[in-house]
């Protein structure tokens, strides 16, 4: 009677631990579930971690639970939930946490501070006596390194006030997946800060461009008051409104009305290009011929290729009639291409050649010049920049040309290309839209971007 007694008590009692142990199994799984679902939700990741706290308290009776960040030899306390006794707290950490961060190279957390890729551990450190406000209270504490990918940055420290109380291999197990959620949280914040900060930087840079622009463009209309004055009293003089001149002082006056013009020019680039990063440009549009466009930009460039001796050809497909643009912005694209074009060719020819390709209207200023190296060619649309060769130190310039001349064109919604063959020639490529531009149905913001402002 008593083996079968006995027999039943034994099977009920692993029946009782099996249903126990199947109910934890269950109510853990669903707080790790529950864990799982906030980290992946839009909360705010301080508040997750404040959440995820919570419940670890609460779902397994603990006290006090403190998050230690650890970096180098900087110890410092991340998050707390339930500690009442900062006292107690700060104490704690300066006894057994600072000492082992410089502690010997055997011992788990120096491991873990050196990466050495050392699997996780948990630890106890049992029945510390809390003795500094002259009270004795025993305790258990449970330590889990906080790691991803590797790398430790710190600790979960669970502490409870119960003497009798003991952590699990089952409840450590637990715990470690739910450090491990936590440290994915914290690197969420550190995420999350990063991008604010890069945020934040992208905006005083936008400004301080925006700034940068206002202030080029003031200076420009500042610069451009003088120069039109200078410019009218040496026409006034060239004219001989005032009496006649010497041919020694008339080379002067011409030099002044050169040195003017080509200054006025450069004040000119700046004030667009200004313009255009503010976001102020606009574009007057009006259908003109293609053909008159062409012919007023070959006829400001044409006495400079005849001091070189160069052919200045217009090849215009007969399928080219009209276009809706900027005749202005569209002229003066030109006019620099054509100026580069002969500035950089010392024998041949610059053409200009017109054509429809599809649906874009393309204007080609091909040379039989010096030619670019391809480690060069991107230079050229960035401002300010210039490449370094015999011709270039000949013809003095800010840089400015090509790159506010992309900037014109994407302005039509076109873009600006270069093919060239060192030694042999290049080839720019203006091309716009055939149907015609619709920046006035863009916001500011979005012109914005087809720029790259």
């Amino acid at each position: 009677m008593k083996t079968l007694t006995s027999q039943y008590s034994e099977s009920f009692q692993q029946e009782t631990k099996m249903a126990k142990s199947i109910y934890y199994q269950n109510w853990s799984h669903k707080l790790i579930r529950h864990i799982y679902c906030l980290l992946n939700s839009d909360v705010d990741p301080n508040e997750k971690i404040a959440k995820i706290l919570a419940l670890t308290g609460e779902a397994y009776h603990i006290d006090n639970l403190v998050l230690l960040r650890i970096e180098s030899s900087l110890c410092q306390i991340y998050h707390t939930w339930g500690v009442r006794d900062k006292n107690w707290l700060e104490t704690f950490i300066e006894q057994h946490w600072f000492p082992l961060i410089n502690c010997r190279q055997e011992h788990p957390v120096y491991q873990f501070c050196q990466g050495t890729g050392m699997s996780t551990e948990s630890w106890e450190i049992a029945s510390y006596k809390k003795n500094q406000h002259k009270y004795q209270l025993n305790c258990c504490i449970l330590s889990l390194p906080l790691y991803l990918s590797e790398h430790f940055f710190g600790y979960l420290i669970l502490q409870t006030e119960q003497s009798e109380r003991s952590f699990n291999p089952e409840e450590i197990e637990n715990l470690e997946l739910i450090t491990h959620q936590i440290a994915i949280a914290i690197k969420q914040v550190q995420w999350l800060e990063r991008i604010n900060k890069i945020e934040l930087e992208n905006k005083k840079l936008k400004l301080s461009s925006h700034n940068k622009s206002d202030y080029f463009s003031h200076v420009s209309h500042e610069l451009r008051t003088p120069l039109a004055g200078i410019l009218g009293f040496s026409k006034m003089l060239r004219e001989e409104i005032y009496g006649t001149l010497n041919e020694k002082q008339k080379q002067y006056v011409n030099g002044i009305r050169v040195s003017g013009e080509h200054l006025l020019a450069l004040v000119n680039d700046f004030l667009d290009l200004s313009k255009i990063e503010a976001n102020k440009e606009e574009l007057f549009l009006e259908t003109v011929a293609v053909e008159d466009i062409c012919l007023a930009a070959i006829s400001i460039v044409q006495p400079k290729a005849n001091e070189q001796n160069l052919d200045l050809i217009l090849n215009l497909s007969e399928q080219v009639d009209f276009c809706t643009v900027d005749q202005r912005k569209i002229k003066q694209i030109l006019i620099n291409l054509l100026s580069n074009a002969i500035k950089f060719t010392e024998k041949g020819s610059v053409t200009l050649q017109v054509k429809k390709i599809e649906s874009l209207l393309t204007f080609c200023v091909i040379d039989t010049g010096i030619g670019i190296k391809e480690e060069d060619q991107q230079k050229l649309f960035q401002p300010f920049q210039q490449i370094h060769s015999n011709l270039n130190r000949k013809h003095k310039g800010t840089g400015l040309g090509l790159a506010l001349s992309r900037k014109l064109a994407q302005l039509h919604q076109g873009n600006l290309t270069l093919t060239s063959e060192y030694g042999k020639g290049s080839c720019f490529t203006l091309e716009l839209p055939l149907e015609g531009v619709r920046s006035c149905l863009l916001s500011p913001d979005t012109m914005a971007q087809k720029l790259n402002l």
